[in-house]
C-alpha cells in the first residue's frame, strides 16, 4: 500500500509494517496506525514514527540505546496491553533549532511488540524526566 508521509513523500509499505497502537499516543487518540521510517544516515539511532492515517502527523523518535543508563521496567504492564513477545522501545524526541538542545521523553517511551506489531505509549512509574537533554553539550539537564 502507498502511504503519503510528511518528510519522505509517498512510500510503499506492506500491511505487516504497520504498527497498531493499542494504547494511543497521548494527545493523539484518533490515530492508531503508524509506520517507522529510517534514514540510513542515522544508523538506526533516530527514526520517524509516521501516521498512516494523517500525512502531516509524524514524530521523530530516538533509539533508547543512545542512553546506556536508561533501563525502564515495563514488561509486565506492556504484556497486559500488547501481549507476550519481544519488545523494543523508542523515545519521543523534541528537535530544537540548535540540535544540541534537543530532548527526549524518558518518562513515556513508545513500546512496540515486535512479534505482533502492536504498540503503546506508557507512562512509567519510575522517576524519569519528561525532558532529558540528549546531547551533553545541550542546556543543563533538569
Amino acid at each position: 500500500m502507498k502511504v503519503l508521509t510528511r518528510d519522505f513523500g509517498e512510500v510503499e509499505v506492506n500491511n505487516e509494517d504497520i504498527i497498531k497502537f493499542e494504547s494511543k499516543i497521548f494527545g493523539f487518540d484518533e490515530y492508531s496506525d503508524f509506520i517507522i521510517l529510517y534514514d540510513d544516515d542515522f544508523n538506526g539511532e533516530y527514526a520517524w514514527l509516521q501516521s498512516v492515517e494523517e500525512p502531516g502527523l509524524c514524530f521523530i523518535i530516538a533509539n533508547s540505546a543512545l542512553i546506556p543508563d536508561y533501563k525502564p521496567v515495563f514488561e509486565t504492564e506492556a504484556e497486559k496491553v500488547l501481549g507476550k513477545g519481544q519488545f523494543e522501545y523508542w523515545l519521543m524526541m523534541v528537535v530544537s533549532e540548535n540540535i544540541q538542545d534537543s530532548t527526549v521523553n524518558l518518562k513515556s517511551p513508545i513500546i512496540i511488540n515486535l512479534c505482533n506489531n502492536k504498540a503503546m505509549q506508557l507512562i512509567l512509574e519510575d522517576e524519569y524526566p519528561v525532558k532529558y537533554y540528549l546531547f551533553k553539550s545541550g542546556k543543563e539537564k533538569k
